[in-house]
């Protein structure tokens, strides 16, 4: 949510025509993610996110739409998009794919408390519950084949106890085979800043666009490896085990499930380690950009490889 394509007042003001939202009373750029440009909207109406696709087609924005739209029929944190006059959800703006959603209520936490921890597990489990009777068929772009590829072009730039340990964390991802696992529609990014609150309560869960099938327990995973560590970068199994309570009120997580859970925790801090990675030698160029650190996720495999050694 970076800003990487600059729009004036008078662009913002024509699309918000499209809406009939004018005038415009003031835009900001958004620093926060990586992906996509994003502003936030000022009008005599209310406040909007402008959300400019940056690596994304039309053709290929539109299922992560239409699955916004379905979520946004269950819950009122999900962030549906606003349909035109026309009654369409796509724009098209400086030649590039763009949609506009109501801005939710709430800010994102830095460190959470225990319930608003659980209400995210609350808000995961009644996704993936939700999810289930939808129609999206993304696969995950960032699958363990992925992995392998990204491994092999980083792995010349790190150090060599980097890469050794790259070498052996992929080593022990490829004896553990997750096709077996419960699967269905994922979030994959459910990340602190991509949810709000009001105090204690849920007010929005953003940014679906890493959204993908696969399995369960992944997006658990990714889930876990950001809301239990603390402020020193630790991680905290009363914490996992809080999140865990409160997600199985809605779905039962499996014995076998259960069982992969630490190779999933592994195999989430080195998917988002070699993300950051990749993204510090190949940074794209941005008004406004933020660059995400990698070496909290090398940190943070290093502690789930000593507690989990098997």
């Amino acid at each position: 949510m970076s800003v990487y394509t600059s729009l004036c007042h008078a662009e913002i003001e024509s699309i918000l025509s499209a809406y009939q939202l004018t005038p415009l009373i003031h835009y900001s750029g958004i620093s926060a993610g990586i992906e996509n440009t994003n502003y936030l909207l000022q009008t005599a109406q209310g406040d909007f996110v402008l959300t400019l696709y940056e690596h994304l087609k039309a053709s290929e924005v539109m299922p992560y739409l239409d699955l916004l739209v379905q979520l946004g029929l269950h819950e009122s944190y999900y962030p549906a998009p606003l349909a035109d006059t026309r009654h369409e959800y796509l724009q098209i703006t400086a030649a590039k794919p763009a949609a506009l959603f109501k801005c939710l209520p709430g800010k994102s936490v830095q460190q959470a408390t225990r319930h608003q921890l659980q209400s995210v597990a609350t808000a995961l489990g009644r996704f993936h519950l939700h999810s289930a009777q939808m129609a999206f068929s993304n696969k995950n772009p960032r699958n363990i084949a992925w992995i392998q590829d990204v491994a092999k072009q980083v792995s010349p730039y790190l150090s060599v106890e980097d890469a050794q340990l790259l070498q052996a964390e992929l080593q022990y991802q490829l004896q553990h085979s997750i096709q077996h696992l419960p699967r269905g529609i994922i979030h994959a990014d459910l990340f602190k800043d991509n949810v709000l609150f009001v105090e204690e309560h849920l007010t929005g869960m953003l940014d679906f666009y890493a959204a993908c099938h696969d399995c369960y327990l992944l997006d658990i995973a990714i889930t876990l490896n950001d809301w239990c560590v603390d402020a020193r970068g630790l991680y905290d199994h009363q914490r996992q085990v809080d999140f865990i309570s409160a997600y199985q009120q809605h779905r039962v997580i499996t014995y076998v499930e259960q069982k992969l859970l630490p190779a999933l925790l592994r195999r989430a801090c080195l998917r988002f380690w070699l993300s950051r990675v990749e993204h510090k030698l190949n940074p794209r160029e941005g008004e406004i950009t933020q660059e995400k650190d990698p070496q909290f996720f090398k940190n943070l495999l290093l502690q789930h490889r000593q507690c989990y050694a098997y």
